[in-house]
Formats: C-alpha cells, sequence, structure tokens
C-alpha cells in the first residue's frame, strides 16, 4: 500500500532535458561517458535523493542516448527507485573483499566504454582519495579518465524558473527565522538556544536540515570565519555573528548579520557601516556582464578605502544552490580577485563581507543572496535596515 510511484523534485520533462544537455556537452567535449559522484549532480540530473554517497556511489551516463545506470549499496535501492528517473540499478555488497571500482568497470565494459574516454566527477565529497584510488586502480589500461572540469556544476549554475521558485520560497523561510532569532538574542541566553530557533523555525515551515552546521558566534568568537563547539551564555554587552542557510529541496539560500547586545561602540558603527555600504556597492554592480573578479574589486575597494585591507578575505562570496553536506558553498565559482566568470540571468550568488578586528575583539559582517536578472538583481535574503542593537 505504501508503494507509490516515483516522486521526483521536478517534472520528469525537466530532468530529461538537463539529462539531454549533460549529452550533448559530453559529445561537444569528445567524451564517450562521465561517471557521476556528486550527489547534488544526482539530484539534479534524475531528483535521485539520498546520503548514501558517503559511500561508494556512481553513476554512468554516456554520451549517446542509453540508459544510466547507478552503482550503489543494497540501502538505497528502494530510495534511487523511488526518487529518479533511473531504472537500471546495480548493486555492490559489504563484504572483507567488496570491490565497487571492480564493478563499476564491468558496467563500462558492458556499455563498450573500454578504451574510451571518460570524464570524472572529481570535485564532490562523494569521491573520497580512497575510492578515487580505487577507481583509477580498476580502470588502468581499461579506458582514459579525465576530471571533468566542474562539467555538471557549471550547467547548474545559472538556474530554471523552477530551481528559482524554489529558492525564493527559501528566501521567504531564511526571513522569517532570522527575525526570529533577533527577538531571541538576549543576555543570558546560550547562544547555541538562538541556533535551536533558526531550526526550530526552518523545520517547522517546510525546510530541510542544513548541509552544514549554521555558524552562531559570540563574544570574542565572533571574529572567527567558522563555527566552533561549547555553547556560550551571551554576556550583557556582547556581539554574535550569525551565518547559516536555509534549504527547501535541498536548494539553499544563505544570509549573515551582526546582533549587539547592550551597546554600540563608535568602532562597531563604523565597522558596521563600512560592511553594510559595502554589501550595498557590490550588489548595485551585479548585472548581466559584470565578472566575479569585478565584485570582488567592489568588495577590496570599499574595505581597503576605510582602513580595514588587513582584515579583509580573500574571497567575498560564492554560487548558492543546489547543494548536500557538508556545505552549503556550490563552488566553483567563487568571488576573488580576477576571477573571470561573468553574470547572468539565472545564476544565484551570495554576498558577504565579514571584518575581524583583533586588536579590539570586534567583529562586523553582513550577507545576503540574490538573483542575478536581466536588470538590477533580486534580493532572496532581506536584511534588518540597520544594525540590530539589543539593549
Amino acid at each position: 500500500m505504501f508503494a507509490g510511484t516515483p516522486t521526483l523534485p521536478f517534472t520528469r520533462d525537466e530532468h530529461m532535458a538537463r539529462q539531454a544537455k549533460l549529452r550533448a556537452t559530453l559529445a561537444e567535449r569528445g567524451f564517450d561517458a562521465i561517471l557521476v559522484f556528486a550527489q547534488e549532480s544526482h539530484f539534479w540530473l534524475t531528483g535521485y535523493d539520498t546520503g548514501g554517497f558517503v559511500f561508494f556511489q556512481c553513476a554512468v551516463i554516456t554520451a549517446d542516448d542509453a540508459p544510466i545506470t547507478l552503482l550503489t549499496r543494497r540501502p538505497d535501492l528502494f530510495q534511487a527507485r523511488q526518487t529518479s528517473t533511473i531504472e537500471d540499478i546495480r548493486l555492490w555488497w559489504d563484504a572483507e573483499d567488496a570491490d565497487p571500482a571492480g564493478a563499476l568497470r564491468e558496467i563500462l565494459r558492458e556499455k563498450g566504454l573500454a578504451g574510451k574516454r571518460i570524464a570524472v566527477e572529481m570535485n564532490t565529497h562523494g569521491l573520497t582519495g580512497w575510492n578515487l584510488y580505487r577507481v583509477q586502480t580498476a580502470m588502468a589500461g581499461f579506458c582514459t579518465l579525465e576530471f571533468d572540469q566542474h562539467l555538471i556544476r557549471l550547467l547548474r549554475l545559472v538556474k530554471s524558473p523552477a530551481e528559482i521558485e524554489v529558492m525564493r520560497r527559501a528566501g521567504k523561510l531564511l526571513d522569517k527565522s532570522l527575525d526570529a532569532v533577533i527577538a531571541a538574542a538576549r543576555p543570558g541566553v546560550m547562544d547555541s538556544a538562538l541556533t535551536a530557533t533558526y531550526l526550530s523555525v526552518v523545520l517547522g515551515g517546510g525546510g530541510d536540515m542544513p548541509p552544514n552546521a549554521p555558524l552562531f558566534n559570540s563574544g570574542a568568537r565572533a571574529l572567527y570565519g567558522r563555527g566552533v563547539s561549547q555553547p556560550r551564555a551571551l554576556d550583557p554587552i556582547d556581539q554574535i555573528i550569525v551565518e547559516y542557510p536555509v534549504a527547501i529541496r535541498r536548494y539553499n539560500v544563505k544570509t549573515e548579520w551582526l546582533i549587539l547586545l547592550g551597546q554600540c561602540t563608535d568602532t562597531q558603527r563604523r565597522m558596521f557601516d563600512t560592511v553594510r555600504s559595502t554589501l550595498d556597492r557590490m550588489t548595485e554592480i551585479s548585472r548581466p556582464g559584470t565578472t566575479l573578479g569585478e565584485i570582488f574589486d567592489a568588495h577590496a575597494h570599499g574595505l581597503d578605502s576605510a582602513g580595514y585591507a588587513a582584515a579583509r578575505f580573500g574571497a567575498t562570496g560564492y554560487s548558492v544552490g543546489l547543494t548536500y553536506a557538508p556545505t552549503s558553498m556550490d563552488t566553483p565559482p567563487m568571488i576573488y580577485a580576477g576571477n573571470p566568470t561573468v553574470c547572468r540571468p539565472g545564476m544565484v550568488l551570495f554576498f558577504h563581507v565579514m571584518l575581524g578586528d583583533m586588536e579590539t575583539g570586534y567583529a562586523a559582517g553582513v550577507g545576503h543572496t540574490l538573483l542575478i536578472t536581466e536588470g538590477a538583481p533580486e534580493i532572496l535574503t532581506g536584511l534588518p535596515d540597520d544594525l540590530t542593537v539589543i539593549k
């Protein structure tokens, strides 16, 4: 009674069009097939949704119209059938002498790919160094393996109207979560309680568990660029940097904001005004034809001209969209000096501007997610009009 029919995240026609686009690109680049290891690629192409990518899992997609073959483990069999367009699913079994790479070689042999040129998706947490070693060993002398140069990831860079609508929904949910986090920030509250507030709003509102742990860093830890363990109680005079993703159907949008408790010093106000005006300038120039390198230049100019050159980061944002654990960064591309990637309508980017002054111990950070359009960018995640100071 529970068997049902496959439940795809997008229409079957959209998934099949993505597969056709990939096959055409493979043919253009002279590849006979690609070995797909990234879970987000599986999802984008076929709808397949699982966490089983932490083990050896690979889809073989040829440049011709041969059916996709998925090699995975038994726990993922029913999920692959129910969530994807894939019909040819093969299993490898756990054992001391398990050889999934050898099983993959036999699938390639069956498809007539011996001696052929095959792309391999390497920039993914779905292919560990150990598994890559096993694949390279198994294929030695059998075929030619080459790095795919982020082939599928770059095909995903410009979002479809259906993808954009999902990300708009995620943005609205994120806005609600940020309002709730600000309302919950009070002296004596554990900073981890803010994380709980964020998760409650997101999960209660139909969102997914985030692909990476959020950043709710308070006190001296507000200068950190990553989240840390060990919750901390907020002081009457405190600072909190929040940065986190919100995902719906695995599509992420992000935010970054500064919350102050008790007071705002002149130094903090200047730092905040600098990062906010810099973010505004970066957003203003984000139009079709602008390069990501030019957006970074606006970031560098804004901070350097205010005297913060030594405190700024070497990148100021990145593409966001469909990702799985352990990250909500859908990279490449990242926004750094000289990046020639050109903004195109349909790209979704997260901009963040962060300052950490190790001498004063003060931090400031702002960030939002935006959609590149034919004109001015569409902001998908809103921010308060001014610095949040809770007294």
